[in-house]
């Protein structure tokens, strides 16, 4: 059976891999190259069908004839967990007829006495499950379904008493689910696809391997309908599952932002430039404060950020109370500042025993001497005028309808580190796709929309060029070539999401 294979297996899983007619192999390149490389972390991604599972769940047999062997292989569910157990029951017992499985601990038990567990992590806690606990290999299917806590915890569980038999994380995944942006940024963006990057605080290294359907001609032979499946399916997810691009995810909401645009170097802004804060309270949750600059041309600057969010725990509060965060917008707060807008919530007067009402976040900060209006939180109309800041403004030459340049009316600093984390990684609703989704880390964004509100942008009324025309084309055209470039993007993915 040629295959979604390993050619790193031992000798001895090859001989009894033969001994029951079996000959499982790997197709030249992506898998080879997954099955053979020695990294700590290797992630095999992009497109769809290129046998990434069935790589996984064989890669970790080489170990089997070692008695002390511990692997570990995990989905985000329980009910996604039931693909790999169904592999699982399906390539073993080729492997070994005396491998068995436990239901009871989802565990496969080789005659070694080398065992495989099977796990999933569907609630953040969920790794804690693991507290305590040793592995030699831990492979996990479709990483984007996790959080990056969740997968660096379990480096903490990747672990070895025994000298002949290494350490391994390996993981697959297509792009796009909650996890897209950070899984992107460590695996995708960091090195060359196939290069070893080497982490620069912890020593480690790890390699990413592109992959891509025509890498598995079984599949194809087997089921040749598949690739007009995937061409059927909506712009987006061909993308990802057909063409394995990065670039962006079902559901983002900010296509148009990007640091490479927005992005920029820290500067002493200039005193006489009006400044504002922006403030979104929070307490089990992380809070939010910003403060913002706008330039004589009416562009807009996040400067500074303090974000309330606990070290290395992502969406976790810090749990400080009013008198705290006044005290740390006192500290850092050094400018004169022309008005604070926080969110409305801040006004309810939280219920004591009694029937009595305690005093409200904006009463408290009063006693402290910072005082507030009101934001605007209406949600739509806020997340437009995200989306007016973030969109690239036309300079046309009048004579030739040339673009000239494209400029946006917001910049952020790149130290704003927790604003370049979150606002991408921002999804749709999907109950309601004029909003964007509440179960996220959204503090950063609110407080944001709260900041546009309060500087809203009025659009300018735009003379088009009639659709189809010459000029239309044109201007078409030039607006895809830039956009390609500042995304590093194909032309037909610029097209298509251009306006």
């Amino acid at each position: 059976m040629r295959g979604s294979g390993d050619a790193g297996f031992s000798p001895l899983l090859k001989i009894k891999a033969r001994m029951n007619d079996i000959a499982w192999i790997p197709h030249p390149g992506p898998q080879t190259d997954f099955c053979s490389r020695g990294e700590f972390e290797v992630l095999f991604g992009g497109a769809a069908g290129p046998g990434k599972t069935d790589c996984l769940v064989l890669d970790p047999t080489r170990f089997i004839i070692y008695s002390q062997f511990k692997g570990l292989l995990l989905r985000r569910t329980f009910p996604q967990l039931q693909e790999i157990i169904d592999r699982c029951f399906r390539l073993y017992p080729l492997i070994d007829t005396g491998a068995y499985y436990k239901a009871s601990e989802h565990r496969w038990y080789w005659p070694s006495g080398a065992t495989i567990t099977l796990g999933h992590m569907q609630h953040e806690n969920d790794k804690y499950n693991y507290q305590g606990k040793e592995f030699h290999y831990i492979g996990i299917d479709e990483l984007t379904q996790f959080t990056d806590t969740q997968y660096l915890y379990l480096h903490s569980r990747c672990r070895t008493a025994v000298p002949h038999i290494p350490t391994r994380v390996r993981a697959t995944t297509n792009p796009g689910g909650v996890g897209h942006t950070w899984v992107k940024a460590r695996f995708v963006d960091n090195a060359p696809h196939g290069k070893t990057y080497i982490d620069p605080i912890t020593g480690m290294s790890r390699v990413f391997i592109p992959a891509k359907l025509t890498d598995n001609p079984t599949l194809i032979e087997n089921d040749p309908s598949y690739v007009a499946k995937l061409r059927a399916l909506p712009e987006i997810e061909r993308l990802r599952l057909m063409d394995g691009v990065w670039d962006a995810f079902e559901g983002q909401v900010f296509t148009e932002l990007s640091q490479r645009i927005h992005g920029i170097d820290p500067f002493d802004v200039p005193p006489e430039w009006e400044k504002f804060m922006s403030f979104d309270w929070g307490y089990s949750k992380p809070f939010s404060l910003g403060w913002y600059a706008i330039d004589f041309d009416g562009n807009m600057y996040r400067y500074r950020e303090v974000y309330g969010c606990k070290k290395d725990e992502k969406d976790i509060g810090l749990r400080w109370d009013t008198q705290k965060i006044a005290r740390k917008i006192y500290e850092v707060e050094k400018e004169k500042i022309s008005f604070r807008v926080a969110d409305p919530a801040c006004w309810s007067k939280p219920p004591k025993k009694g029937g009595f009402q305690g005093p409200s976040v904006i009463e408290d900060m009063g006693n402290e001497g910072l005082y507030f209006i009101k934001a605007d939180n209406a949600r739509i109309l806020g997340k437009q005028q995200v989306h007016n800041r973030f969109k690239l403004y036309e300079e046309i030459d009048p004579t030739t309808g040339e673009v000239l340049s494209e400029e946006p009316t917001f910049y952020c600093f790149n130290d704003n580190k927790h604003f370049w984390r979150t606002i991408p990684e921002i999804r749709q609703d999907e109950n309601n796709i004029e909003d964007v989704d509440t179960d996220q880390e959204d503090h950063i964004y609110d407080e944001f929309r709260y900041a546009c509100m309060a500087r809203p942008i009025i659009p300018q009324r735009v003379h088009h060029e009639p659709a189809g025309t010459f000029q239309a084309e044109r201007k078409r055209y030039i607006r895809a070539k830039k956009y390609a470039a500042r995304h590093g993007v194909s032309m037909e993915v610029a097209y298509g999401r251009i306006r």
